[in-house]
């Protein structure tokens, strides 16, 4: 497995529900439905989210278990077929006004690779409830136009750990590259935030 993520993603982080384990299960609750914020400190040269997908075309609604989603985005990553995606997930902790960094710190380095694996903490937030997997399978985020169907689904963010997670507000920061056939990190990155709260489930 080419994967060895602290928090997000998946992004999203880093987000989904895996077993529990001896530290507890967690669910991390958003701060509000919009889901994606801009990130704190946006590299140079680097886009939200909007530089990843067009969700325009998403209804997001908060509800009493989770944000209620529906619709379809369309990939907006101007990127190369044959670039290989690399993705880092951190989570930093609002600690007496400052933001502190965590242990959750996640690397993917080939997240393609990985991108509808089932076993993977990022699967149940967003790739399972894709429609046409296959197209999906094929072109993973490097193919712009590309649209994701997505089935209408709740997004709740349920997983286990084991160790103890900081309550109160923390911001999983989600960082995608693209690295072309010779090793070259493009320029235009993606950054983004997912802001939220765990909260130990009993």
């Amino acid at each position: 497995m080419d994967f060895q993520f602290s928090v997000l993603c998946q992004i999203l982080i880093f987000l989904t529900a895996a077993q529990p384990s001896i530290g507890g299960y967690f669910e991390y609750v958003l701060d509000d439905e919009s889901v994606f914020s801009e990130c704190f400190n946006t590299p140079p040269g680097y886009a939200n989210v909007s530089g990843l997908f067009d969700v325009s075309t998403v209804n997001f609604e908060m509800g009493p278990e989770g944000v209620h989603i529906d619709g379809h985005v369309t990939s907006t990553w101007d990127i190369q077929p044959t670039d290989r995606i690399e993705g880092r997930l951190n989570v930093v902790h609002m600690d007496r006004g400052t933001w502190q960094p965590t242990v959750l710190n996640m690397v993917c380095k080939d997240f393609c690779k990985t991108f509808l694996d089932p076993n993977q903490y990022w699967y149940n937030v967003f790739p399972k409830h894709i429609i046409n997997k296959d197209e999906a399978r094929q072109k993973c985020l490097n193919y712009k136009g590309t649209v994701y169907f997505v089935e209408p689904y709740t997004l709740q963010m349920h997983f286990g750990l084991g160790l103890t997670l900081p309550s109160g507000r923390n911001r999983m920061v989600i960082n995608l590259v693209a690295i072309d056939e010779n090793n070259v990190t493009r320029p235009n990155g993606i950054c983004f935030e997912v802001k939220g709260d765990f909260f130990k489930i009993e």
